[in-house]
């Protein structure tokens, strides 16, 4: 439990470093992907080290991009 409040802080203290800079040269959009990616890195990460199976994200991006090739 402690490395998912472990891993919630340095998320926070890399929103708390990056954030007002993205707000005060009002980028909105680079943002609101900033806080996107944050919250998906976050939250893969805490289920990784929660040890939950994760399923293998390329067998996702064969399914969407298989009819290309």
């Amino acid at each position: 439990m402690a490395s998912v409040f472990t891993v919630l802080a340095l998320a926070a203290g890399t929103f708390w470093l990056e954030a007002p800079k993205l707000i005060r040269h009002n980028h909105r959009r680079e943002l609101i992907i900033f806080i996107m990616f944050l919250l998906i890195a976050s939250v893969l990460y805490i289920l990784l080290t929660l040890q939950l199976v994760i399923p293998n994200p390329f067998k996702i991006l064969a399914w969407m991009f298989g009819w290309v090739g």
